[in-house]
């Protein structure tokens, strides 16, 4: 006779090979059933309790006890570890882009919902991720394809509030959400490239206008300031000539009985005469001379001569300066040559 777990059983029983297989399983039997009445679970983890397939509880991390099979069981160790889920969505702005936003989802179980987290929801790694598609889809069609870019705080906390509503009845909760820059078609990069190109060439083209105007308007304005400064000049030098002239025709009249206009138009022959002068004292030129230039010459030999005939006595200072005036003109002026073919010619045309 021996004792196992209260049961006495007789040497004679487990002699036979069946007796001995008997004894095996129910061995193995109580020790699963004694194995029953403890639960074991991990670290970040629950073990859902059911009383007759009917919620009852859970257990958290470490050694616990609860009753036995059949009457209580405990399900499989329930994560309460914060998971990720990764999408690239595909969604349309408001101004009809294209593009694939990168979006990862950080979740858990809230651990005051475990009942609901692990009932209420059958895959609940799939049925997120379908209120993160139709939660950004919605947001992003709010918004236009810059605004994708610029505005990714406001879509991120947009997302993560409509997400928050919607599963936290389910027993979850979402830690972040994290949305990365859109992805465009490489149609629409081109055309982006090619708009900014465009940008730049009309940036680069408005600064040459810009510089060339005013490359133009100081130009102009250092040619404004030179103009005026030559013009003082040209009116300083045209006064002073004058104040010489006036003292000069002053001086002439004081020494002659000219009257004032056979005096101006003499100092006018002298001007012409000395502009013939300063033209002609430079080769490669072409003077010509109005028909008027020896009726003005002879308006000038005349009022020398008159200068000349004139009655009183003549100092010796006078008459050089007639004699050198005289002289100036007849070399400016040197007197026609004909020769006696010519002359007759006139003499008997005249006749």
């Amino acid at each position: 006779m021996f004792n196992f777990l209260g049961f006495e059983f007789s040497s004679s029983i487990i002699t036979t090979p069946v007796s001995v297989i008997i004894a095996i399983v129910a061995i193995y039997l109580g020790l699963r059933w004694l194995k029953s009445f403890f639960v074991m679970t991990p670290q970040q983890h629950v073990r859902i309790l059911e009383t007759f397939g009917r919620y009852t509880g859970y257990r958290k991390a470490g050694l616990s006890i609860k009753f036995p099979w059949p009457f209580q069981r405990a399900r499989s160790p329930f994560s309460l570890q914060t998971k990720q889920i990764s999408l690239q969505l595909g969604v349309k702005s408001k101004d009809n882009a294209f593009v694939t936003m990168p979006i990862s989802l950080q979740y858990r179980v809230i651990p005051t919902a475990v009942e609901a987290a692990f009932y209420e929801l059958h895959n609940p790694e799939e049925q997120i991720e379908s209120y993160v598609a139709t939660d950004a889809r919605a947001v992003a069609a709010a918004r236009t394809f810059d605004q994708l870019y610029t505005d990714r705080d406001e879509f991120t906390r947009t997302v993560r509030e409509s997400l928050d509503e919607a599963i936290n009845a389910y027993g979850y909760e979402i830690r972040a959400v994290l949305i990365d820059d859109p992805r465009p078609t490489p149609e629409m990069i081109s055309a982006f490239n090619e708009v900014l190109a465009s940008q730049r060439r009309l940036e680069a083209a408005h600064n040459d206008g810009e510089a060339e105007k005013i490359k133009r308007t100081k130009s102009a304005e250092a040619s404004a300031a030179a103009m005026s400064i030559t013009a003082r000049g040209i009116a300083a030098s045209r006064s002073i000539i004058a104040e010489g002239n006036a003292r000069a025709l002053a001086a002439f009249r004081a020494d002659t009985t000219l009257t004032d206009a056979d005096a101006m138009a003499f100092m006018m022959e002298i001007n012409r005469l000395e502009a013939l002068r300063d033209a002609a004292s430079h080769g490669g030129k072409t003077v010509l001379v109005t028909g008027d230039a020896h009726g003005g010459n002879y308006e000038t030999r005349a009022l020398l001569s008159a200068l000349a005939d004139d009655d009183g006595p003549k100092s010796e200072k006078d008459v050089g300066r007639e004699t050198g005036l005289i002289g100036t003109v007849k070399q400016q002026n040197p007197p026609l040559k004909t020769d006696g073919a010519n002359d007759e010619r006139i003499n008997k045309k005249n006749d």
